[in-house]
């Protein structure tokens, strides 16, 4: 069961990706231009679609692997001893 989980979330993040990827225009870009700021903190806070997708995909899937190894399944015994 979990590894169909997890094989269902991988191969829902790759084709989300590459559709999110296929949808984004192309932009040219020219060269900066010398004594500007390159804009790092822009490109930080806009961050493509698939890179938000992708990393609410890998939470949740952290999260559903957490939850589902604590299952309690351990069918541990116990021994009594007499003195």
């Amino acid at each position: 069961m979990k590894k169909a989980i997890v094989a269902s979330a991988l191969g829902l993040t790759l084709l989300v990706s590459q559709t999110a990827r296929a949808a984004e225009p192309v932009k040219e870009t020219a060269a900066l231009a010398p004594g500007k700021p390159a804009g790092v903190r822009d490109a930080a806070l806009h961050a493509p679609l698939w890179i938000w997708v992708a990393g609410i995909g890998f939470i949740a899937l952290g999260v559903a692997l957490a939850a589902n190894s604590g299952g309690g399944n351990s069918t541990g015994s116990t021994t009594a001893t007499s003195l």
